[in-house]
């Protein structure tokens, strides 16, 4: 009520008279002072160990006071939390997408793993700051990747049976390829020297669909 009232005080000391106007809804304000604080975290703890970031330096990348943090989190760890969900919820939504395309399966399932080669790379660093937390924080954000990597999961065994079905993949127990092709993604994506680019892309699809044994090793067997 005082920045209302605030606001057409401005305005009136502007112009000389009242004018009906449109202020912004209050609702949406506090949803985007959230999102911002949940950005600048995002980016912070990507860049920085989790015992490094500090709360004033939070406000400050979200232009937002201090104790505007605490309106929306209880504390860091919660912040952390949620920011490191929200980069995860963004991975699978990438790679969820793909997967609802009806196209060949070998094609879906290349692409699928470019996305989640380049998403689990922005990732990194988050989910590496978890080693700087304490066992409990540690345990809560290990809790939630876990959860995560079961939805990734689910949408590769779901192209891959599909694959299986239109006779372009072997029908092999399709829970398991979706751990062991989400496996190598991530082992992949976490190297310094992460080849998220087509190069890494078209060596796990390779891999994954051919296999490493030459032809003629696979006539003898």
């Amino acid at each position: 009520m005082n920045e209302t009232r605030e606001f057409y005080s401005l305005i009136f000391r502007e112009t000389g008279k009242f004018k009906k106007m449109d202020l912004p809804h209050p609702t949406s304000a506090r949803a985007d002072r959230r999102n911002r604080i949940v950005l600048a975290a995002s980016q912070m703890f990507a860049a920085r160990a989790y015992v490094e970031v500090q709360m004033d330096d939070l406000a400050k990348a979200a232009e937002v006071a201090k104790p505007t943090i605490y309106r929306y989190f209880k504390s860091k760890e919660d912040l952390f939390l949620e920011a490191l969900d929200g980069t995860m919820n963004d991975l699978v939504g990438e790679v969820s997408q793909v997967a609802a395309d009806p196209g060949p399966a070998p094609e879906v399932l290349r692409r699928m793993i470019g996305a989640a080669l380049r998403s689990f790379a922005r990732c990194t660093a988050a989910i590496r700051a978890l080693d700087g937390t304490d066992a409990a924080l540690g345990e809560r954000g290990r809790a939630m990747l876990r959860r995560r990597a079961k939805q990734i999961r689910e949408e590769f065994a779901t192209v891959l049976r599909r694959g299986a079905a239109d006779g372009a993949f072997r029908p092999l127990d399709a829970d398991i390829v979706s751990r062991a092709v989400l496996g190598a993604v991530r082992m992949t994506s976490h190297a310094e020297d992460n080849p998220a680019d087509g190069r890494g892309v078209e060596t796990l699809v390779d891999l994954m669909l051919n296999g490493l044994a030459a032809t003629s090793c696979a006539k003898r067997g």
